[in-house]
């Protein structure tokens, strides 16, 4: 061998490849690789090397990772705004497409929905980070719903994530965008406006028991559209707790009033129908009907959402709860929950059938079911499950599974995820409620317990002390006054406007004074 012949070092821990040869060094010869003996090394290619590159054998080199761009596709600022206006808007399609399609009520209700959404978003402020085409954030780019999720991709999605903190302006701004309540009170309204005999208690119930979208609302809003909004927008269409009458009453009566002082819009009660379906609900005679409607005339209440909606002496102003106590009070002068006998003076007298108020409560007394009745499940409470009976347990579980379980991916293994499969749970069918069958004959059975009184005239009470209806009439200040009956009455009569037995006990006994003075008044002025 020549003695220019350059040696190179074997990789650590390799030496030649010939059998008993350790030798640590070899050359390249001709483009083959020889160790130091001279022995041939096989399976070695050489390969051209730049003229840069001369000496570069033995020197370490890293590959650098390709930098994987970061994008973000949560949205910030006017972008993330119209987002949420855009799932808002989709979201109360969904419930005006319920209110017809499932409901039956009439198609004017999804007109009138999208005109109110209208003109709620012409006085919103506009985007001013991200303009739509036509110049504006909102526009009119939110009114179609038939591109329910076409619109949502914009210019510019790789925007500030959400960590960034929110400025105290963007954060006030945003205090006035729609809540998710609101899709709700918007529905309701629309019904007053086509006077239509919907009770809030309704809509409260038809969200719990989870028919109209209202629990769940971010599930409806496509996994394309909500996996762009920021994490306070993702959150206001998330319910914390379950929804209560009063809540939707304050959320009806200040949307009700924004439109009574932008655009001096009235909502008025339909207060024959509505005092029809009072009575039907609670199983009360006919008579009831005309005396409440005089009364109402009586004090010239204004049973209708206003501007300027406020109650005194702890009473609520809320239409509904307005009338449902001048029903109360109807019921109280024909048919008083105490033993003192009264004597219509004809046939004809609203007071010649009284009802059987221990019969009543008997009747009206709920069934104890089995199972969970629909909508109970999301007020189960952690204390409850060990009173509750296997049929009941697997009605919570599969509300939980289909309500709280999403399509996302879970962090759990799949080996894991595989030991305890779920079954698919349909959703609820839309079957005939038994309900309505159970209060028709329940109505039946109470109309056919009335007693009939035996009428005595002006002229046969002459000389006696004979007590008409309306007589010692005894007003109830508190819940713990209450007699037995009435306190199974006010209950229910309570449940049906979603208020608490409390506030309908105040606004009756508020109603009640106003009446007394009226009376007082009429007496003065008679004198």
């Amino acid at each position: 061998m020549s003695s220019h012949i350059e040696y190179q070092r074997f990789p650590r821990e390799e030496s030649c490849a010939e059998e008993g040869c350790r030798a640590r060094k070899f050359y390249i010869e001709d483009g083959k690789k020889f160790c130091l003996r001279g022995h041939e090394q096989a399976g070695f290619t050489q390969t051209q090397q730049d003229e840069d590159d001369w000496n570069a054998q033995g020197k370490k080199s890293r590959k650098k990772k390709e930098e994987k761009e970061r994008i973000e596709t949560t949205l910030s600022g006017g972008a993330a705004r119209d987002l949420y206006l855009q799932c808002y808007q989709l979201i109360l399609w969904k419930q005006a497409h319920y209110l017809v399609t499932n409901l039956g009520l009439p198609k004017e209700v999804q007109i009138t929905v999208r005109d109110l959404w209208g003109i709620r978003l012409e006085l919103l402020p506009p985007s001013k980070d991200v303009k739509s085409p036509s110049g504006s954030g909102t526009g009119t780019m939110l009114f179609s719903s038939t591109g329910e999720g076409d619109n949502t991709d914009t210019d510019g999605t790789t925007q500030r994530s959400t960590g960034s903190r929110r400025s105290r302006k963007s954060a006030v701004a945003e205090d006035k965008l729609p809540k998710l309540v609101e899709t709700l009170a918007t529905c309701y309204l629309v019904t007053l406006l086509l006077k239509i005999p919907v009770t809030v208690e309704d809509f409260r119930k038809w969200a719990i028991e989870d028919r109209i979208i209202y629990n769940r609302a971010i599930q409806e809003i496509p996994k394309e559209m909500r996996s762009k909004l920021p994490a306070h927008f993702h959150a206001a269409l998330e319910i914390r707790a379950p929804l209560q009458g009063a809540k939707l009453h304050r959320g009806i009566a200040s949307l009700a009033a924004f439109y009574n002082k932008e655009y001096n819009m009235e909502f008025k009660v339909n207060i024959p129908l509505l005092t029809y379906r009072f009575m039907k609900d609670l199983c009360l005679p006919v008579e009831v009907h005309p005396t409440t409607c005089r009364l109402q005339a009586l004090i010239n209440i204004d049973i209708s959402y206003h501007a300027h909606l406020t109650g005194t002496s702890g009473a609520t102003p809320y239409p509904e709860v307005q009338l449902m106590s001048l029903v109360v009070i109807a019921t109280k002068l024909l048919h008083p929950f105490d033993d003192i006998k009264r004597a219509p003076g004809s046939y004809s007298d609203p007071s010649a059938v009284k009802v059987d108020w221990s019969r009543w409560v008997e009747l009206t007394a709920p069934e104890r079911m089995t199972g969970l009745a629909r909508g109970e499940a999301i007020n189960v409470k952690e204390t409850d499950v060990w009173e509750m009976n296997p049929e009941k347990i697997d009605n919570y579980l599969d509300w939980y599974q289909r309500m709280w379980i999403d399509d996302k991916k879970s962090k759990l293994s799949e080996e894991l995820l595989q030991h305890f499969p779920l079954d698919d749970v349909p959703p609820p069918a839309a079957e005939h409620d038994p309900r309505m069958d159970q209060d028709l004959k329940r109505l039946k059975d109470i109309q056919g317990s009335l007693i009939l009184q035996k009428p005595i005239s002006i002229e046969e009470a002459k000389g006696s002390d004979i007590v008409r209806s309306g007589e010692l009439y005894e007003r109830y200040r508190t819940v713990e006054s209450l007699p037995q009956e009435a306190l199974a009455f006010f209950s229910m009569a309570a449940s049906k406007v979603g208020i608490s037995l409390d506030t309908l006990v105040r606004t009756v006994f508020q109603l009640e004074t106003q009446f007394e003075k009226c009376r007082l008044a009429n007496l003065k002025g008679s004198g």
